[in-house]
């Protein structure tokens, strides 16, 4: 394989590796209907169209959305704007006037026009563009002159403004240096809409990271921060009600979180995302500006809300939210005194982070199913409908069950996954069993559509390995108070609640015990590491850019000090209790085949980190491989081409059948 690096030799490239699947898939199908179904491949995988950003005008007559035919073999394949009509036999296709390449369109509010950022490359630009398209008659019109390179943007509500945030490359050093901690600078950038004349607005810190307007024009919620890394973009910012001459009016309290934050209708009140005290979960409240008290919101109902949206009458919230393995819409009605809890409005299937509302509240997104990947759906009254069909070969893939799993940790918490079997599994033959942990940690396993570069399950199910997904305490999903539990003890309780969930199906029959593996990548991955080094049942290991050794890792990381100190403390006066919870400290331990994955160009967990593993297994003698992948960063989806993510499945699968 081109794309990668192995050490040592052994299994092999793709080529190598998809004979060893054909001939080894055999070995792990024991009944007549596994051995008939149809095995899925990591090409199948990774050539699904993926759709994404459902974006419902404000009439509601035409939805738009990110289409991806994933195509190029060495590098990203570039996406498409494409048109779907509710209601209408009108097959969807891409978007008149609209090129490849273009992305994040954002409607006028009357739906006339269309923002959205260019990257087409006309061999003298390079770089997005902020290009302003007439729906009618699909005539574009391009903003030139802006300071930096358009990130994002959002319409004024009067519709002849947009606010524009920029970010501009730092100047170049000699010799092609690089200097750490030079990320450039940010421009906050105010566009009238029809003279496309551009102005500056100052903004309370150097760096923009997201923004909305009030709901007369003359305000602005920006969050900021005083640096331009992901640390700040993630943990440190701040959110400031400004002037749109730069007047600072209102800082709001907290750190902000990653969620949009925007005025209530009438201006009086904001709704944003802030962290809790403990610097862990992200929780979203309510401040009213001419009190300056906070509320939070759905304090009682023990998920995690993704995004909010401000009713037309100001009286609630639209809310995405998530909990256990299940994703939400709901409802919030509250007075400025008061936030009540939210009313269940539909229960959607997959991983979904956003959606749109047109003018009666009908409300577009893109969801999965279990048996069906990421497409737009459209919700009236509760009731989802399915607008596009993107992937109609999935259909013939024979799936096996997939359904929601409980069970209780040895304290008696209450604990939830996902468990997706084999075809034509037999209920009276215990099967392999591959546990895969989620990242994070604060992060979830959801119930809807399980396949892709990173998530195993679908595919190894076709070749008769059930998977286990279990969200154990400190995933998302859950109180505070669960979110937190895994405080300074990663690879303590959680991985006691995921052998307590193996142990659950051991008992009714599914799990083997006598082939039972373990992995994950990021968070899962460090899960693999530990595991490796305390393990009693598990015949191998599989850590995807995975954490070895906490002090470096939080010394070293591009989300800085804000990631792993508020488990564990400052890094530099705590050693002793990173190193209790650093899977190299108990390398000595590992006694099983373990497989390590990373992208050489990660500075999430940097690469070093499965480096030191290996190299501490290989020193000692044990079984490992590594393999890791040039120009390949922390999250392989979207930055990558094919062959990477081909490989990376691949090599998956090859090791589970030969080592499960």
């Amino acid at each position: 394989m081109r794309t990668a690096q192995v050490f040592p030799t052994g299994l092999g490239g793709a080529a190598s590796a998809r004979m060893l699947a054909s001939a080894l898939a055999a070995m792990l199908v024991s009944s007549p209907a596994l051995a008939a179904t149809h095995l899925i491949t990591p090409q199948e995988i990774s050539t699904l169209r993926q759709v994404s950003d459902a974006q419902i005008a404000p009439d509601g007559h035409q939805i738009l959305y990110s289409r991806i035919t994933p195509s190029n073999h060495t590098a990203p394949t570039a996406p498409e704007i494409w048109a779907v009509t509710p209601g209408s036999h009108v097959e969807p296709k891409q978007l008149r006037g609209t090129l490849t390449g273009d992305h994040q369109p954002r409607w006028s509010p009357d739906g006339a026009t269309l923002a959205l950022l260019r990257t087409h490359d006309t061999g003298t630009v390079h770089g997005a563009r902020l290009v302003l398209l007439d729906v009618k008659s699909g005539k574009t019109r391009t903003v030139t002159g802006l300071t930096g390179t358009p990130v994002t943007f959002t319409w004024a509500p009067d519709g002849r403004s947009i606010a524009i945030i920029t970010h501009e490359a730092p100047p170049a050093l000699p010799h092609n240096a690089t200097e750490e901690g030079r990320s450039g600078s940010s421009h906050l950038i105010l566009l009238d809409v029809a003279s496309l004349k551009t102005r500056t607005a100052p903004t309370p810190d150097p760096f923009i990271f997201d923004v909305d307007w009030g709901p007369k024009g003359q305000r602005l919620i920006v969050r900021s921060g005083k640096e331009g890394g992901l640390d700040y973009y993630w943990y440190r910012s701040t959110q400031s009600v400004i002037k749109t001459d730069g007047t600072v009016l209102y800082t709001m309290p907290g750190h902000a979180t990653a969620v949009h934050a925007s005025f209530s209708p009438d201006g009086n009140a904001l709704v944003y995302g802030y962290f809790s005290d403990d610097g862990i979960d992200g929780l979203v409240g309510i401040v009213d500006l001419t009190t300056g008290k906070r509320e939070r919101v759905a304090s009682a109902w023990g998920g995690t809300i993704l995004r909010a949206d401000w009713d037309t009458d100001g009286h609630g919230l639209t809310v995405l939210g998530f909990k256990g393995v299940e994703t939400h819409l709901a409802h919030v009605p509250f007075d400025h005194a008061k936030t009540d809890e939210p009313t269940e409005i539909a229960t959607v299937m997959g991983e979904v982070f956003s959606f749109s509302r047109d003018k009666v509240g009908d409300i577009a997104l893109t969801a999965s199913t279990r048996e069906t990947p990421d497409e737009v759906w459209l919700y009236h009254d509760g009731k989802g409908q399915q607008l596009t069909h993107s992937n109609p070969g999935v259909a013939q893939w024979p799936l096996g069950e997939q359904r929601i799993v409980h069970w209780k940790a040895k304290d008696g918490l209450n604990l939830s996954g996902i468990l997706v079997l084999p075809p034509g599994t037999s209920p009276h033959q215990p099967i392999p069993l591959f546990v895969q942990v989620h990242g994070g940690p604060l992060e979830a396993w959801y119930d809807g559509w399980l396949g892709s570069w990173h998530n195993w399950a679908r595919m190894l199910a076709s070749h008769g390995i059930a998977v286990f997904m279990p969200n154990p305490r400190g995933s998302e999903g859950g109180s505070p108070t669960f979110s937190a539990a895994n405080r300074g003890d990663w690879g303590g309780k959680d991985y006691q609640d995921i052998l307590d969930g193996v142990d659950q199906l051991e008992k009714d029959g599914i799990a083997d015990p006598a082939h039972l593996a373990l992995g994950g990548w990021s968070y899962g991955g460090f899960m693999g590491m530990w595991a490796a080094g305390h393990n009693d049942r598990f015949r191998t290991i599989i850590a995807g850019a995975g954490i070895a050794d906490l002090i470096t890792m939080a010394m070293s990381t591009d989300v800085g000090f804000s990631f792993i100190p508020p488990y564990f403390g400052d890094p530099l006066t705590h050693r002793a209790d990173y190193s209790a919870h650093s899977p190299l400290s108990f390398v000595q331990n590992v006694t099983v085949p373990v497989l390590l994955l990373h992208g050489d160009a990660d500075t999430r967990v940097p690469t070093v980190q499965s480096r030191l593993f290996y190299a501490a297994l290989h020193e000692r003698g044990k079984t490992a491989r590594f393999i890791h992948y040039p120009r390949a960063p922390h999250w392989f989806g979207g930055s990558v081409g094919l062959d990477t993510e081909i490989d990376v499945q691949q090599q998956v699968l090859s090791w589970l059948q030969k080592y499960l």
